[in-house]
This record gives structure tokens, C-alpha cells and sequence, in this order.
């Protein structure tokens, strides 16, 4: 089933460390993809402000995405965003950063833990499985103060880990022992009028899912959830708009009739339709 109006609020720009393509790249191929609304939204993982040389990535990105904005006017909504990863870790220095231009969208993310590196780095081959879910419980504990912190318009790809754990290295794991601390995290985001992503990139990766899965989606809906956002997390041309058709299907199967993307922070809504 195709649904009309799709939105993909999370992509990268050469800007992003991991990034290959320009802000106008990507929005062409949005534009064939047939997506009505993106949002770029090109890392900044504070944590490593100097490793990956944001001060100065910060503003080609700013600037590649207002250029873009322009041209692609008449045939695309675009929408200046960031991914901003570990704001907490850094706080003082996240509040800075995002002051520096007016945003649309800020992405919260936790792709690492306290002086660790990303969970793709890691090598899980020898780990116990103890050892595992010892990170697991301090990834859930960094995403609840995340989600505490409230420093975002959504929380994004919830599970971010499983992406490797069980993906990449077919370690199998039983979440259900967090359902706890991700209720609470969803209480957090729902009472602070914040959006859950689902995060499509796992549908092309091993894992084969979303992040989260539409259990989740539909529990956060059970709570009090009303604001989602879809995001492909693009780097690719040829990842733009991938899986968000399969992303509007499992919103509707959660129980949500919209979906939502933010312009300078405020909630739009997008009804589902086909």
C-alpha cells in the first residue's frame, strides 16, 4: 500500500563526518523519491565537537541546506535540522551550538556512551552476554536522561544499539527487561510534548527492522503518544525516502492517524492517507 504526503525527517549532508553527498544531491533525489517534506539533519555528536570538527561543520551545513532550501522551493519543503548526539554528555556546550542558527528540527540521539566509542565500533565477538547487557543497561539509562534533558523535538531511533548486537553480530538479547525504563522514557517524551522517530534504516540493514519495532511505537501510543516522526537516516542518495512508506504503515498499525513534522519547533500535523 503506497501513502501520499511522505515525510523524512532525518538525512545527512556531506556536512556530516559519514555524510557523501551535497544538500542538493539529496534533494533531488527526494524530489524522484516522491517525498513531500524532508528535514536535513547532519550530525553533531558534542562529544566529539573537536574529533569531527563541528564548529566548522556546523556552518557548511547550515549554509548547503539554505541554499538548497531555495532552489528546490517549488518542488520540495525543505527543513533546516540537526542531529544533535550526546547533548548531554555536554550540555553547556549543546546549548551554545544550537543557538547559533534558527533550527526547525532538533534530533536527540545517544549513538555512544560516556567516553566510548559509537556502538558500530565496538567489537562484540568476545563480550559475554553480561557484558552486553551491561551496555544495554547504560544506553536505557542514558535515553531516559535524554529524554529527561528535553533538549529535542524527537527522541530518535530508540534501540540504536540492537543495530550491531543483534544485526551485525546475531547476539540475541531480551529487551523486555527494559520495558520499565522505555515506559518511563516515553512518559518523559509524552509529558514533555515531545515525538518518538521511527527510524527506517534498519530495514535495509541485518537487523531487518525498524528502531524501534512498531511494538514500541504502539506502546508509546497506548500512553499518550501523539506526536512520530519518520526519518530514513540517509547518507546515501540512494537511501533518501527508504523504508518511509513501510514507516507510514507501521504508524497506522500503532494506532497513530498522523504523523508529525516540525517547522522551528512546532508540531505539523500529516494525516495518513493512501
Amino acid at each position: 500500500m503506497a501513502y501520499k504526503n511522505l515525510t523524512d525527517l532525518h538525512m545527512h549532508t556531506s556536512s556530516s563526518f559519514d555524510g557523501h553527498y551535497s544538500a542538493a544531491e539529496m534533494c533531488e533525489a527526494a524530489v524522484n523519491a516522491g517525498l513531500s517534506v524532508i528535514t536535513f539533519t547532519d550530525h553533531f555528536d558534542v562529544d566529539f565537537f573537536e574529533e569531527h570538527r563541528l564548529s566548522e561543520r556546523q556552518v557548511t551545513s547550515y549554509e548547503d541546506v539554505v541554499s538548497a532550501q531555495a532552489a528546490f522551493a517549488d518542488k520540495l519543503k525543505v527543513l533546516v535540522g540537526i542531529e544533535v548526539g550526546q547533548g548531554t554528555y555536554e550540555p553547556e556546550l549543546t546549548k551554545k551550538s544550537l543557538e547559533k542558527y534558527e533550527y526547525d528540527f532538533i534530533i536527540g540521539s545517544i549513538h555512544n556512551l560516556r567516553k566510548t566509542p559509537d556502538f558500530c565500533e565496538l567489537d562484540y565477538t568476545n563480550m559475554t552476554l553480561d557484558e552486553v547487557y551491561g551496555l544495554l543497561d547504560k544506553y536505557f539509562e542514558e535515553m531516559h536522561l535524554l529524554a529527561k534533558w528535553n533538549g529535542f523535538d524527537t527522541l530518535a531511533h530508540l534501540t540504536y544499539p540492537l543495530r550491531y548486537i543483534m544485526g551485525n553480530y546475531g547476539i540475541k538479547v531480551d529487551l523486555k527487561k527494559y520495558d520499565g525504563i522505555v515506559e518511563e522514557i516515553f512518559k518523559t517524551v509524552i509529558n514533555n510534548g515531545k515525538a518518538l522517530e521511527i527510524n527506517t534504516s534498519g530495514l535495509r540493514q541485518k537487523i531487518g527492522v525498524t528502531m524501534p519495532t512498531v511494538d514500541y511505537v504502539r506502546r508509546f501510543r497506548e500512553l499518550g503518544g501523539e506526536l512520530l516522526t519518520i526519518g530514513s537516516d540517509a547518507h546515501f542518495t540512494e537511501h533518501v525516502g527508504a523504508g518511509i512508506n513501510e514507516g507510514f504503515a507501521i504508524a497506522k498499525a500503532a494506532g497513530f492517524e498522523y504523523v508529525t513534522y516540525f517547522e522551528k519547533h512546532k508540531p505539523v500535523m500529516v494525516k495518513i492517507t493512501v
